[in-house]
């Protein structure tokens, strides 16, 4: 009972009398130090083992002995490559002012991913005829009949933004462009259509402003349309568009 109480305590003190050496990569090796070099530490493992490990000094951090004793050979703060990286505003509130001449008055919300590469863009537009006291005017000299095309109505959407590139000031996006409701300029006409869109996206990400030109081509379904023969109902046909707009980030 004696002798395992001996080699236990052996063990323990062991344990207690071995040195630590912290490395700069924050590993931390344990053992008995031999020696302590100018370009190296030796160390073993253990009192008894026959194994000599060697680091080189230049990449220890610092050593503490077994006494407590401990040796400084560089400073914790280590200077790496690192990229600074300024903290965006993910949600923008827009509007696109051109679309008052189309008859269409346009508020947009984008909502950017944390990585900002994906903007979600809900969009609202409430139609109506901008030029209906012209064409009302036309109609009575030409003594023509025009769907009454008074009012307004809502046509709404998505786009799905895909930022590419490195360049913030000028960021390329692409991504699909989804409309559907009923349009007043054109007659009352109730489609959908479905675009590609392309553009830049100017103003740094983490500025108060920015403003977002595009380009889209695609096509729209026609589902109804009071026009009569001048449009045919269940056609679609080839379809783009001109964007431009301007938001408030936060």
């Amino acid at each position: 009972m004696r002798s395992l109480t001996f080699i236990f305590l052996c063990f323990v003190f062991a344990g207690f009398g071995q040195d630590k050496i912290f490395l700069k990569e924050g590993l931390i090796k344990e053992g008995v130090i031999l020696s302590m070099g100018s370009d190296f530490i030796f160390y073993k493992a253990t009192d008894t083992s026959s194994i000599t490990f060697k680091i080189p000094r230049s990449t220890i951090l610092m050593i503490e002995k077994y006494n407590g004793k401990v040796f400084i050979y560089a400073s914790a703060t280590m200077k790496k490559d690192s990229q600074i990286v300024v903290a965006q505003k993910r949600n923008s509130l827009g509007m696109q002012p051109l679309n008052v001449l189309t008859g269409r008055l346009t508020l947009c919300f984008e909502r950017m991913n944390k990585l900002g590469t994906i903007g979600f863009c809900p969009v609202m537009s409430l139609s109506f005829n901008p030029y209906s006291s012209l064409f009302r005017a036309l109609d009575t000299i030409n003594n023509n009949f025009r769907v009454n095309n008074n009012g307004v109505n809502f046509i709404g959407g998505i786009d799905v933004n895909f930022y590419i590139g490195k360049r913030e000031k000028a960021k390329f996006f692409i991504g699909p462009r989804l409309r559907y409701g009923i349009d007043k300029l054109l007659d009352n006409i109730e489609a959908y259509s479905v675009q590609t869109q392309f553009g830049w996206r100017f103003g740094r990400p983490q500025g108060r402003i920015s403003q977002h030109l595009s380009f889209g081509l695609g096509f729209v379904r026609i589902l109804s349309s009071p026009a009569g023969n001048r449009i045919n109902p269940k056609q679609a046909y080839g379809w783009g568009s001109i964007n431009y707009r301007i938001g408030v980030n936060w």
